[in-house]
């Protein structure tokens, strides 16, 4: 059961975890999954499914689902302080696990905080949001999210069926247009607002 000081604090967090690309959960102090973001059940699906087990992370999970996270890494951690390790997946990238106590509203102790990260997922900024801070065209801010998620500018070329030199034209408005003059420098920026709507 959720209770006021996870809806109050918690689900907030959740949400802004989600929007930033991180799966994350709350866990009481008995080890309960208290609350979930959509981020993180996807995650964690993801992860035991390829090892051939389906589990609803709120119904089965808590101090189970965190061993079982624990036990694909090869360091140890506590949930008693801040702790970050890897958790490996066969054939991908690992997952990067944080735990962080966290004092609720109303509560004596703290819950904990989990924190997921996906090393093979980056966080697309939102096109229409780019638009709008940085008065960018819509092909403009469609390329800029697109380069946020990896792509080069060739398959972006491909993928939008125009020449490499259009999408370098409209590369130079989106540097002169964010105030960037490289491409790392612009998906540093973009990855700061990965998280905004």
């Amino acid at each position: 059961m959720i209770d006021q000081a996870t809806m109050t604090i918690g689900m907030p967090l959740l949400k802004v975890f989600g929007r930033m690309g991180c799966g994350g959960l709350i866990l009481s102090t008995g080890g309960q999954v208290l609350a979930a973001n959509e981020t993180a059940h996807r995650m964690v699906q993801e992860t035991f499914r390829e090892c051939g087990d389906d589990l609803d992370l709120l119904a089965d999970a808590g101090r189970e689902l965190i061993k079982r996270l624990l036990s694909k890494s090869r360091t140890r951690m506590a949930l008693d302080g801040e702790n970050w390790i890897l958790v490996e997946r066969p054939g991908k990238r690992p997952l990067i696990l944080g735990a962080v106590p966290v004092p609720l509203l109303g509560e004596d102790q703290p819950h904990t905080v989990v924190i997921l990260i996906d090393l093979d997922q980056a966080p697309k900024p939102n096109a229409a949001v780019l638009e709008r801070l940085f008065n960018l065209t819509p092909a403009e801010a469609r390329l800029a999210a697109t380069l946020a998620s990896g792509a080069t500018v060739v398959e972006i070329a491909k993928i939008n069926c125009v020449s490499v030199g259009t999408i370098r034209t409209q590369l130079a408005n989106v540097f002169a247009k964010t105030g960037t003059g490289r491409q790392a420098e612009l998906i540093m920026l973009l990855g700061r607002l990965a998280m905004l709507v």
